[in-house]
């Protein structure tokens, strides 16, 4: 298997902006949290303050009591630091897992994930049968779950591929997006056979989705963690 590095320059403005975007919501929130904390700390002063200034002198505030809220205080501004240096942490190591799939731009891959991407009229998916099958059918479905073609498969054991042109069973042309295959296939014995259906993509950009890094290919997103393999 080679890896190239070309074609790695114009996904560089999406790492950019979705890494730009990951650091500024962690921030945002942790700000939002010092400032909640600020403003009841600041309200508790003036509490304490007043309490001190009105306490009845045969009966003084328990200082024991004001030391614990203090404390308490204290411990929820550290937590609140650590949590601001784990999203700076989980900010940097999804950039850095972004950076490291860069390479991946412009080659095929391929995922294990029924749904494929149309691209210019072209989807192509695998499905492995671990014994014969006597029939297979293969089921496309739109994003809507509606049924736009269906047509007899490969019944050899191991590896198959389908290559879908992008026609529905009426011979009309369906726009480029997400399409899910199914496959039932049968054994002689008349047992249903379960496929592991994969699909083959090539990848556009690489872009940071809930922390994570995610190839993009057309319209499909899919995690790293889903490659199966990778072609030059």
């Amino acid at each position: 298997m080679t890896i190239s590095l070309g074609a790695i320059a114009t996904p560089a403005s999406t790492l950019a902006a979705s890494t730009t975007t990951a650091a500024a919501t962690a921030a945002s929130t942790t700000a939002a949290a010092s400032t909640g904390l600020g403003n009841d700390l600041n309200t508790f002063l003036k509490l304490l303050t007043t309490q001190l200034q009105n306490q009845d002198p045969e009966s003084p505030l328990d200082t024991n009591q004001m030391t614990q809220q203090l404390v308490a205080f204290s411990g929820v501004e550290q937590a609140i630091n650590t949590n601001s240096k784990l999203d700076q942490l989980v900010a940097l190591q999804s950039t850095n897992q972004t950076v490291a799939a860069l390479p991946l731009v412009g080659h095929t891959v391929q995922v294990s994930d029924n749904k494929g991407a149309l691209v210019n009229g072209q989807a192509t998916f695998g499905y492995n049968l671990p014994s014969p099958a006597t029939q297979t059918v293969l089921t496309v479905s739109d994003a809507s779950g509606n049924t736009v073609y269906q047509g007899a498969g490969n019944t050899t054991t191991g590896d198959n591929s389908f290559a879908w042109n992008g026609q529905a069973a009426d011979g009309s042309t369906l726009p480029d997006g997400i399409y899910t295959l199914n496959v039932a296939a049968t054994g002689a014995d008349g047992t249903a056979i379960t496929a592991a259906i994969s699909s083959y993509g090539t990848i556009d950009s690489i872009q940071i989705n809930n922390g994570a890094a995610s190839l993009m290919m057309g319209t499909l997103s899919e995690p790293l963690s889903k490659i199966v393999s990778i072609t030059s």
